[in-house]
């Protein structure tokens, strides 16, 4: 399927839709921030006033491995969402990438956006979606989301996280395991309390698949916008910053989880202020 995918080095990279693309309220989004900074970006939102939102995945094929980082929204009741449109399995499939031909299942977070996946329900039991693979969660992570007063509200942790340990395919990991000799984790936290960016490397090229560092492309001119939905806002910023001088400075492909699909591209100088280029892709 064109038009989705970049190499980096050895290592491929695939963006996978599994919700279609959405439209996201920028004052939801970034309640402090004062709507008349939105104009300065008006390119990027339709004529409603609306920013497109994606839902999805980043197939990494690696050192042999077939490996997905966060796995969408899944089927489960998930509001605000509506889930019923989630695809991630069909749009998989379009890559000739069968449940079975998972490697490893590589989280940045525990969000229901980024784990429904993880699980199907099979009769009154969830059970792994990718049978074979091996599913990599930060260990403060697991023990902040899997904590009772989270865990009492959070219907995904429920049915799409606790299940994992239940099957034996859980792998709880520290920021230094490497994932395979090209992926590493790179501490990012802010957004949730343990977020994990990942971070490529071959044959001197680099990308870093971002997570929910920024959830649009703006944030990248504007890293100083609070997230509504980042946990510690100001750590959150503090994270932003860095990564975006990182981007910037070595010149590294981004991916970002929620960006306008197919959400990939390089941090350039514009006028003076760092702005988002999207990359031509295969």
């Amino acid at each position: 399927m064109p038009g989705d995918t970049m190499k980096v080095g050895n290592v491929t990279l695939t963006m996978v839709k599994d919700l279609p693309a959405m439209r996201g309220e920028p004052r939801f989004m970034w309640p402090t921030v004062d709507p008349a900074r939105f104009l300065d970006y008006k390119e990027w939102f339709n004529e409603r006033g609306l920013l497109d939102i994606t839902i999805g995945s980043v197939l990494v094929r690696s050192s042999g491995k077939t490996i997905l980082i966060d796995t969408g929204i899944g089927k489960g009741e998930r509001p605000p969402f509506r889930t019923e449109r989630a695809d991630l399995m069909s749009n998989l499939a379009a890559h000739g990438v069968r449940p079975e031909d998972v490697d490893m299942v590589v989280t940045t977070h525990l969000h229901s956006d980024h784990v429904g996946w993880n699980t199907v329900k099979d009769g009154d039991r969830w059970m792994p979606t990718f049978p074979r693979a091996r599913y990599l969660v930060q260990q403060k992570e697991w023990d902040y989301f899997t904590s009772p007063e989270q865990r009492e509200h959070n219907v995904s942790i429920l049915e799409n996280v606790l299940p994992l340990a239940d099957a034996g395919v859980l792998e709880l990991v520290s920021h230094e395991t490497a994932i395979t000799p090209d992926l590493t984790y790179l501490p990012t936290p802010g957004h949730t309390p343990d977020h994990c960016s990942i971070l490529i490397q071959s044959q001197g090229e680099r990308a870093l698949v971002l997570g929910d560092v920024a959830h649009h492309p703006i944030q990248m001119s504007e890293p100083e916008w609070e997230s509504n939905a980042d946990n510690d806002k100001q750590l959150g910023i503090q994270s932003r910053k860095l990564v975006v001088e990182r981007l910037e400075r070595e010149g590294m492909l981004v991916l970002g989880g929620h960006w306008p699909f197919p959400c990939m591209g390089r941090i350039v100088r514009l006028n003076d202020r760092r702005v988002f280029q999207p990359a031509k892709l295969e």
